[in-house]
């Protein structure tokens, strides 16, 4: 009772904290949670070498907190892109590795300066569909350079840490909006703007991972693809703590906003499609999924959740309201209702008002962190 007592003195708005400390702002990605959130309750409501656990890994935000904070991580996601992501901002990758990614931006350059020379052998367009329709044909040129030339490097953390690097600018370099925003926009995009906007973001990696891969040391982590509602995904007792920001009912669809990052980088946004928890899609529909629906599916994460978890271990959930059909939906209420047919029992509830400068996804101002053990 402690430590609730310590948590209860937090204040949880963290309105002038910096939200991009250590590798987090290694990759955009909608929803995520601030980093101090998972770091106070990692610090205490663990011990160094113990295991957190995030079944909606997101970003990742959750695993570096516990690294850094010299705990092991472990979570799983339905998007791949989050699993590479969270993967790669957990990764340390020494200076001496990263340097030689000097010579591979080199060659990337060379080659793409020879293709507008026409020196370049034919360039040939991966088979995704409508991609003339979302990529002007020299950008589609520039990209497939770069992905050839990532696949071609010896180390798989280097491989892995370019390709995030790829996907943080592939919406920049399409026709499509915003990450938010699924329209085909007219862009000014000209020759080379693609491989100066990867080298740019490849270089701003460089710089975040060299400032903080020996915090990353402190801690190990370990990642699948997999969908919470499915049991057996880690082993049993295998985490001293939970802490999660989950999917919100009528929120965002990822498969639709990632998927020409999904689609370049090989993996498949119609799987994710199937399996995404709260997609607007589904739920946006006069005769689309409920608030009932997404109980369910929270009832069964719960379960398997907590088969995962140690006994009288604490599971954090933090998570805000929903505009569903024109009505707000108190998304804590539903997790309470789902709790009810679990092992888990409520403990307690701290509150945090949301910075109004920023966007929301759909949901009201206030965001609540959840104790069950």
């Amino acid at each position: 009772m402690i430590r609730l007592e310590m948590l209860k003195k937090v204040d949880w708005d963290f309105a002038e904290a910096s939200t991009n400390t250590a590798t987090n702002a290694i990759h955009p990605y909608p929803a995520k949670f601030i980093p101090q959130i998972p770091y106070h309750f990692i610090n205490e409501l663990t011990l160094p070498g113990e295991t957190v656990y995030d079944p909606f890994l997101g970003s990742g935000t959750t695993a570096v907190e516990a690294n850094i904070l010299g705990r092991n991580a472990i979570g799983n996601d339905v998007n791949e892109l989050a699993v590479l992501i969270s993967k790669v901002k957990t990764t340390p990758i020494s200076i001496q590795r990263l340097d030689f990614l000097n010579s591979f931006l080199d060659r990337i350059r060379k080659r793409i300066d020879r293709y507008y020379k026409g020196k370049e052998s034919e360039i040939s367009p991966p088979d995704i569909i409508n991609l003339n329709l979302w990529f002007k044909d020299f950008v589609i040129a520039e990209l497939v350079v770069i992905k050839e030339e990532i696949e071609n490097l010896s180390y798989q953390d280097l491989k892995d840490f370019c390709l995030v690097g790829l996907s943080g600018v592939i919406i920049n370099v399409s026709n499509q909006d915003s990450d938010t925003r699924y329209v085909r926009v007219s862009k000014n995009i000209n020759h080379e703007d693609t491989f100066i906007k990867f080298a740019k973001q490849t270089n701003k990696l460089i710089r975040i991972m060299s400032g903080c891969y020996k915090q990353l040391e402190n801690g190990h982590s370990f990642f699948k693809v997999a969908d919470t509602r499915k049991e057996g995904i880690f082993g049993e007792y295998s985490a001293d703590l939970v802490i999660t920001s989950p999917p919100y009912p009528n929120a965002y669809d990822y498969h639709l906003y990632h998927k020409y990052r999904l689609l370049w980088l090989g993996m498949n946004p119609y799987s994710l499609k199937k399996s995404e928890i709260g997609a607007h899609a589904d739920y946006s529909k006069n005769n689309g999924m409920t608030e009932f629906d997404f109980q369910k599916d929270m009832e069964k994460c719960f379960l398997n959740t907590s088969s995962i978890l140690k006994r009288r271990k604490y599971f954090v959930v933090v998570i805000g309201d929903s505009i569903l059909k024109g009505q707000n939906i108190r998304n804590n209420e539903i997790l309470k209702q789902a709790a009810q047919n679990t092992p888990f029992s409520f403990v307690a509830e701290f509150t945090k008002n949301l910075n109004l400068r920023k966007k929301s996804l759909n949901s009201k101002k206030k965001y609540k962190n959840y104790l069950w053990d």
